[in-house]
């Protein structure tokens, strides 16, 4: 068990009996002294994301999740195939646990499978993803358009079928990097 006051981003709680991962927090003093906890959680099986507002000195029981380094090896259409980093042993996950992370994994992509009870229930994927552009689309804009040309972005359809607007100069089999919180486009790699 752990108070609110040890409260931290990441940690994996037992929440109305269920668990969830810590997105955000904050401590909320309120006139006269009270004081809230304000949390933003996601299920770790579901991938649902909760907000919850608890008094301040509410306990919580920790979940423990072990975290297991893999590397991507392939889908065969119904499973995403892992393998464990430090054994060597091949991981199959099936697609619905992956939820939207599976718009991000990508051949050899090295990232943290969780395990809850032995049994993969979601993985951490890295901050940002090198992905490679499938297809790009020219972005319309007026002649009178104030937009410089550099400025201007389209969608661009990933290896993996995830739509990202990028600048105007990527081009199909271009190499970029996205951030994998937002989805956004970083950088051309």
């Amino acid at each position: 068990m752990i108070s609110s006051n040890e409260m931290k981003k990441g940690l994996t709680l037992e929440i109305e009996g269920e668990p969830y991962t810590v997105l955000e927090w904050q401590h909320v003093e309120e006139g006269r002294g009270s004081a809230n906890i304000r949390m933003k959680l996601r299920h770790l099986r579901t991938g649902a994301i909760i907000e919850r507002t608890l008094d301040a000195g509410h306990k919580f029981r920790l979940v423990p999740v072990e975290r297991r380094p893999v590397t991507f090896m392939f889908w065969d259409g119904d499973f995403y195939h892992f393998m464990d980093t430090d054994t060597q042993d091949e991981i199959s996950v099936p697609v619905e646990m992956l939820g939207e992370a599976r718009k991000y994994i990508v051949d050899n992509l090295q990232l943290d499978l969780l395990l809850l009870n032995d049994e993969p229930v979601a993985v951490d994927l890295p901050e940002s993803v090198v992905m490679r552009v499938k297809e790009t689309e020219i972005p319309k804009v007026g002649t009178e358009s104030h937009y410089k040309h550099a400025t201007v972005e389209g969608p661009a359809r990933i290896e993996t079928g995830l739509v990202v607007l990028v600048p105007q100069f990527i081009s199909p089999g271009d190499l970029i990097r996205v951030n994998t919180r937002n989805g956004e486009y970083m950088e051309r790699v």
